[in-house]
């Protein structure tokens, strides 16, 4: 089926699927095939529930409500693009290599001080959540606000042709997914796709001068807004961080401008979120005085710097995932914060070679630190720690965070402040299931 054709099928069919267990009556079930499932198996269930057609690879499956397709990802993606070329509005694209979700959440949150936001759900941000993104954005919608992810070279510069920013934000350049990328170069040659792509289409960037990779990067873009905390870098908009002493937070101020912003987030990192929300919002002129009520209303959940009380102790949630950028920024930030409170850290994935390395350097920084109680998890950090773990007299060390909550005593740190960090595979809130 031609383009056109099936587009002309989404606009009567608007609602769109790739899970039968999410199947809506009169939708349009996209058949997907990955390495470990086949969506054509489940086409025929599809229309059972409700689905008004089912576009498939198989020939083998026929029928009136039937859509045969070569590939059906590249049918959903191309869809997907054909759908932003009748779309007038602006689309502000995030990537990097920690905060992307984080900074989605607070992008939205101050631009819906003016305007209908559509942005990315949770951190559908790959190869299907972009193109679902687009094709899930209502008709009143005035901005999209859409996260992108990546693993390997290549794959922005693709989301980006799907979803055509014309705006865009690099969040920081870090240690991330170094499997795929193979270095900290090959990071910021993947993330810096999406400024070559702004920069060849006459896009807007946001750039964030504190990190000198994108310094780097942002060094050629003709249309810019810098932002930062280090007004050595003199950005055109600079704020002054303040911890907020004993309590979770932080205070922001204005540089130039008699403006002050209490957020109740947790770390510097977040600091940096918050002032590129800023940043972004004003750029659409949004009023000052509404961009300051809704940042710091702001309250993060699903794991990321989410603070909680539990069983007597305040608990730092930064556990939806990690990497070494991540993993050193929270731990700097908690010790700034919480001198003496303790940490609970697991494994950090995806890290192909670099993983030793990377293991031996946090542990490292939990030395210098000085931290009362350590708890590390995962077979990772234990090959790490073997030869270091006299330097730390009262460190636990366990496989599994099954393990560790077997023998947990809530009554031994009650009053105490944890951090609780790792990659998501790791499943560190297990500690707080009852």
């Amino acid at each position: 089926m031609k383009i056109d054709a099936l587009y002309r099928l989404y606009l009567q069919h608007p609602e769109i699927c790739t899970d039968t267990r999410k199947i809506k009556s009169g939708c349009l079930f996209f058949a997907l095939q990955g390495l470990n499932f086949n969506g054509n198996t489940f086409a025929p269930e599809a229309l059972k529930l409700g689905a008004a057609y089912v576009i498939v690879s198989d020939p083998l499956l026929q029928g009136p409500r039937y859509i045969y397709v070569n590939d059906t990802l590249e049918a959903l993606q191309s869809l997907a693009q054909y759908h932003r070329t009748q779309l007038t509005v602006p689309l502000i694209a995030i990537t990097g290599s920690n905060g992307k979700t984080t900074t989605k959440e607070l992008i939205t949150c101050a631009l819906r001080e003016k305007y209908i936001v559509h942005a990315t759900k949770g951190n559908l941000n790959n190869h299907i959540g972009v193109p679902l993104t687009l094709l899930t954005s209502p008709i009143e919608t005035e901005i999209i606000v859409c996260e992108m992810g990546a693993n390997h070279i290549g794959e922005i510069k693709k989301l980006c042709e799907i979803a055509k920013p014309t705006h865009g934000i690099i969040t920081n350049i870090g240690n991330a997914h170094l499997e795929g990328f193979g270095s900290i170069e090959g990071v910021q040659k993947a993330k810096g796709e999406l400024f070559e792509y702004l920069n060849v289409h006459d896009g807007y960037a946001f750039l964030n001068t504190d990190d000198v990779r994108l310094r780097e990067l942002g060094s050629l873009l003709r249309r810019k807004t810098t932002f930062g905390f280090d007004d050595s870098a003199s950005p055109d908009i600079s704020f002054e961080y303040h911890i907020t002493g004993e309590k979770n937070g932080f205070i922001l101020k204005d540089r130039k401008h008699d403006i002050t912003l209490v957020s109740e987030m947790f770390g510097f990192y977040n600091a940096s979120n918050v002032l590129a929300a800023y940043t972004i919002a004003e750029h659409f002129d949004v009023p000052g005085n509404k961009i300051v009520a809704s940042l710091s209303s702001f309250i993060p959940g699903a794991n990321r710097s989410e603070t909680i009380s539990f069983r007597g102790c305040r608990i730092v949630k930064d556990a939806y995932n990690a990497n070494p950028s991540s993993m050193e920024l929270a731990l700097r930030a908690f010790s700034l914060q919480y001198p003496n409170g303790w940490v609970i850290l697991g494994d950090m994935k995806e890290l192909g070679e670099e993983s030793d390395q990377a293991h031996h350097r946090i542990i490292n920084i939990i030395k210098e630190l000085g931290f009362p109680y350590v708890v590390l998890v995962g077979k990772a950090f234990r090959a790490a720690i073997q030869h270091q773990k006299s330097q730390f007299p009262d460190l636990i060390i366990s496989d599994s965070i099954d393990e560790i909550k077997s023998g947990w005593d809530w009554e031994k740190c009650k009053g105490q402040t944890l951090l609780l960090k790792a990659s998501r595979s790791m499943m560190m809130e297990k500690l707080l299931e009852d």
